[in-house]
């Protein structure tokens, strides 16, 4: 391992300096105030002496010295209570610093570099995936031609890895839950059609949404078309007698009331009545139309009641398609659906890796052209 110090006048010097010396994979080991020059300490000026390490194979954490950091768990400690006014202004100008270096760097990007991440950006694609499949450009094929219609093919190549899918047999007790406004009744009526109609499966249906008339009388409307049972659950004890009441049916479609991620007392609620349901399947139902960082909090709110797949609905109210590569990553659980409108059955298609990365290409080569 090299191990080196610097004084400097400020952190953007010292990342120039660790950059070109000791390249992109060292790591900071520790930064201090330090006084230097001047008479008797009179007149002596304040440099930053800052530490930086590598190993050439493998970057290995080490406590012989104190705690090695990266450079985001530095600045994370921005957050810590115990650090001095002075330290944490001096993290905080830091941070300001190194988001400016970022940016300056990303002016100076070749155009098409800068065309891909706004057209990545325009898709609502998060920014940690972004920087991934850019590298992996720059690195494969050194240049992408959006006027090339075969850039649509490399594109969709490049965002296959990042979009999980995997529909799952369905059979049991499957849960539906997720945010208010998603659609997670139509939803459910579109697979209760898909089951019994196509599948010509046994299927009965439990609503917990007790706190929407309307959605009880939407799905009572659905299951009498439908000829299928509907039970009506206020309480987790009721929940667990209707499903025993509903144990010799092929499938047992659950609702639940929409739940706001930001509402501690609602994810309890909904993490106790999972609890109480121990359904075989848990669909988290994603609408396309948020944003990535609100999918972001909501996957994370969420995973209380470890959903095993994702429903992306209302695909037909948005034109950003990047949840297809976000959602995975920020859940770690494969999409299983996608609708695209109010039609039941007909607007849920089952998801595909393959041809949802091919939507998505599309989009991000339209966008990349324009160079909006």
């Amino acid at each position: 391992m090299i191990v080196k110090k610097y004084i400097v006048t400020d952190i953007k010097e010292a990342f120039e300096k660790i950059r070109v010396e000791l390249g992109k994979d060292a790591v900071i080991l520790s930064t201090r105030k330090v006084k230097k020059g001047g008479f008797l300490g009179i007149g002596a000026k304040t440099y930053l002496e800052v530490t930086a390490a590598v190993e050439e194979k493998k970057i290995q954490q080490s406590e012989e010295k104190g705690q090695m950091y990266k450079l985001q768990e530095i600045l994370s400690k921005t957050k810590q209570p115990q650090q001095s006014t002075e330290d944490i202004t001096e993290l905080k100008k830091m941070m300001v610093e190194l988001k400016s270096m970022v940016s300056s760097q990303r002016a100076n990007e070749p155009q098409w570099i800068q065309d891909l991440r706004k057209a990545l950006r325009k898709q609502d694609v998060d920014d940690e995936i972004s920087d991934k499949i850019i590298e992996y450009a720059r690195v494969k094929y050194q240049e992408l031609d959006f006027n090339n219609d075969n850039t649509r093919l490399i594109l969709s190549e490049m965002f296959l890895p990042f979009v999980n899918t995997s529909v799952p047999d369905l059979r049991g007790k499957i849960m539906l839950a997720g945010p208010t406004g998603v659609g997670k009744t139509t939803t459910l009526a579109k697979l209760a059609a898909k089951l019994k109609i196509n599948d010509h499966k046994r299927v009965g249906i439990i609503t917990l949404d007790t706190y929407r008339i309307a959605a009880v009388d939407q799905l009572k409307t659905y299951a009498m078309l439908l000829d299928v049972p509907i039970r009506v659950a206020y309480t987790p004890k009721e929940a667990k007698l209707e499903i025993e009441a509903l144990s010799d049916y092929d499938v047992v479609l659950i609702d639940t009331a929409g739940r706001s991620q930001k509402n501690e007392l609602h994810m309890t609620e909904i993490k106790a009545m999972a609890e109480v349901v121990d359904p075989d399947l848990v669909f988290l139902v994603v609408g396309m139309q948020y944003r990535s960082e609100d999918v972001k909090e909501i996957a994370k709110k969420f995973s209380a009641i470890s959903p095993t797949h994702v429903i992306l609905s209302k695909m037909d109210e948005t034109s950003s398609l990047g949840h297809f590569v976000n959602v995975s990553t920020f859940l770690n659980a494969p999409i299983a659906f996608v609708t695209n409108g109010q039609r039941v059955p007909d607007d849920i298609m089952e998801a595909n890796g393959r041809e949802l990365s091919v939507l998505l290409s599309r989009e991000v080569l339209k966008d990349a052209r324009s160079g909006k």
